[in-house]
């Protein structure tokens, strides 16, 4: 279970050490209500994050598509250096916002 801070429409989700395929379904089931809202400001925290499968890269790029559908933003921050290079092999890094 993600940690989820919440101050209007800034919504923070502070990740696991691994969004995988055991976790990465119950990740999404976390983010749904929050990227299904208009205008959300949404911080994916990935400090705690130290590996993320193809399955929880499906759930980044769905959580995008959808906060940009509803006029919203989304950030990840504090992302290392070991996944920042899969988001860069994966081609993610183009059109994800990373602090």
């Amino acid at each position: 279970m993600s940690e989820i801070k919440r101050d209007g429409n800034q919504v923070t989700v502070i990740t696991n050490a691994r969004i995988d395929t055991i976790n990465a379904g119950e990740f999404e089931r976390e983010l749904n209500p929050i990227i299904a809202e208009p205008g959300i400001n949404l911080t994916i925290d990935c400090n705690p994050l130290d590996y993320i499968s193809s399955s929880g890269l499906r759930v980044v790029l769905k959580a995008q598509k959808a906060v940009s559908a509803n006029k919203g933003t989304m950030v990840l921050k504090g992302v290392k250096p070991a996944i920042k290079k899969v988001f860069d092999m994966t081609g993610f890094s183009r059109f994800l916002k990373m602090e």
